[in-house]
């Protein structure tokens, strides 16, 4: 069975595969296509990377950035196993990364397949990485999973003993875990959906034991109808945490018609509602004409939230979809007049599954965009803006760009900055060659900010 992501808006999750042939890994050297050496203007892509894992389809859905600044990608490989890989800041396969740059823990083993849909570096200064995904069981159906691993890739044992923790919210059901966050005291936050019925929000808590924490939810665990019916779907794809501990909570969520954005904040002691923000805690916005699905979000350094994803509007096309929030849960009109903004990236449609905060409160999405009308090849897809929801012309080609990686589907679905602030790595999937699977993808892009970028034109100044 071939792997497909479950971010994709219309894509449900499938079972891990059980064809456990599809674990035998092809270490194959990456292919890198370098650029020169001179700077990269913004949004004009540089080192591409393809980093063929199993010859199957292998997808990265996450990434973090190390200090020295290079990116560990983690996702599935083959449609049922857990990988992840590192490369160096100049777009080099680490070979002292896990075996020969690969990491490939077998978690669910004959059971069914597993694969990580998250990853952040833990702030202990330890180096070591905490992930989350799904894990597949003949028992209990696909359930969360949270894995500890050391900054050499291999699991962390001393994480309830074995290096990870499964955590079920009904038996048999179809769940899984889409973001993860650690809190000042250590705990993990894992958030997601589980289907009892319709898909409803799920969150756990753990210790940095991996014990589940008795104070959050009913012990460790939460499920959320966030909802406006009764019969409505809702489910968590992103998660951020405020300074104050408190949990903001993205996704999308069944409004009065359609499906809508959907963000939640929950108190940071037991994962209640915050009845200051939103509707008893949730705010639900219609963004365009029908299905509207937010995949990412960024906490920006005056409290305002971000969410970015695909809106399906009236010329029956998905586009880029952002909208921001005040600190009370209320669309900020001064990001872009009403709260939200969309963009038409290219001809047909076009999903945003990352978002990342870039400096001058400027704001960079990135996601997928398909090449035309008639084909389902997709171009990965970057588009920039300025603070207050304007497409920033100075990037790509006046705020947008595309890369055509292969002649198949290429996608990002995660964004990291360098230490430097000069470039972001977009991380994703990319078809090996002509054939119709997938492999690895990391793309450098430049973005110079310096205090003259913008020259003397204040009308597009943050």
């Amino acid at each position: 069975m071939r792997y497909r992501s479950c971010r994709s808006p219309d894509v449900n999750c499938p079972p891990p595969s059980r064809n456990r042939q599809a674990r035998i890994f092809a270490m194959v050297v990456l292919t890198a296509v370098f650029s020169t050496a001179r700077a990269l203007a913004p949004g004009e892509d540089g080192v591409v990377v393809t980093i063929p894992v199993s010859g199957i389809a292998d997808i990265a859905q996450a990434a973090v950035l190390d200090p020295d600044g290079g990116v560990v990608l983690a996702g599935t490989s083959g449609g049922n196993t857990t990988v992840l890989t590192r490369i160096t800041s100049n777009g080099v396969l680490d070979t002292g990364f896990g075996v020969n740059g690969y990491s490939t823990p077998d978690f669910s083993g004959a059971t069914g397949g597993d694969g990580l849909r998250a990853l952040v570096r833990m702030p202990d200064n330890s180096g070591r990485y905490i992930g989350c995904g799904v894990y597949g069981s003949n028992v209990t159906g696909n359930d969360f999973f949270i894995a500890r691993f050391l900054g050499n890739g291999s699991l962390d044992t001393t994480f309830n003993s074995v290096g990870y923790v499964v955590t079920s919210f009904n038996s048999g059901s179809s769940e899984q875990c889409n973001a993860v966050a650690i809190q000042s005291d250590g705990m993990i936050v894992s958030a997601g959906f589980t289907q009892s019925g319709h898909l409803h929000v799920a969150l756990s808590r753990h210790t940095a034991a991996g014990v589940p924490d008795a104070l959050f939810g009913i012990a460790g665990k939460l499920q959320i109808d966030a909802s406006a019916g009764l019969n409505g779907d809702s489910e968590a794809r992103a998660l951020v945490l405020q300074p104050n501990g408190d949990l903001l909570v993205a996704g999308y969520a069944l409004g009065p018609s359609n499906i809508d954005f959907m963000v939640m904040r929950l108190k940071a002691a037991d994962g209640s509602p915050d009845p200051n923000f939103g509707i008893n805690g949730i705010t639900r916005t219609p963004i365009g004409s029908s299905e509207d699905i937010a995949n990412a979000m960024v906490l920006q350094p005056n409290g305002a939230v971000v969410l970015a994803g695909s809106s399906y509007g009236a010329d029956g096309h998905r586009h880029f979809a952002l909208a921001r929030y005040s600190q009370l849960g209320v669309l900020d009109t001064s990001f872009n007049g009403t709260g939200k903004v969309t963009t038409n990236v290219g001809p047909s449609d076009d999903y945003a599954y990352a978002l990342l905060l870039m400096p001058w409160g400027r704001l960079v999405a990135g996601g997928n965009s398909r090449v035309n009308t008639s084909s389902s090849e997709t171009d990965v897809a970057v588009a920039a803006y300025n603070a207050d929801g304007t497409l920033d012309r100075f990037f790509g080609t006046l705020g947008k760009h595309t890369v055509n990686v292969s002649q198949l589907d290429d996608t990002a679905y995660a964004l990291v900055s360098d230490i430097t602030g000069e470039r972001f790595w977009a991380v994703g999937t990319a078809a090996a060659g002509l054939g119709p699977n997938q492999d690895f993808l990391a793309i450098d892009f430049g973005l110079p900010d310096t205090i003259f970028r913008h020259g003397f034109d204040t009308a597009t100044a943050p």
